[in-house]
């Protein structure tokens, strides 16, 4: 598909930038760029499984905080013993 976009002289300038730093011509660059945006997870597609997962389990919103806020503390707790 070929395509034509107008884009602003700082995104120009970024994609440019972009483009240089990886060693890779302009029109590469900015189709990667589309790619990866048109094809990227939203965030509520990333979250489905778990909001379906918590929604089958029946666990109240409480539990569910409580869960999470212990294993917030095991990783903390864990990333202390490993400096310690």
């Amino acid at each position: 598909m070929t395509l034509s976009i107008s884009l602003s002289p700082a995104a120009e300038a970024k994609l440019r930038q972009k483009a240089a730093a990886n060693g890779q011509p302009l029109d590469v660059c900015a189709t990667t760029v589309l790619e990866q945006a048109a094809t990227a997870l939203s965030i509520d597609e990333i979250l489905a499984p778990v909001r379906k997962q918590v929604a089958d389990s029946g666990m109240s919103d409480s539990k569910l905080d409580a869960f999470i806020e212990d294993v917030r503390e095991e990783a903390f707790q864990e990333r202390q013993r490993r400096q310690a």
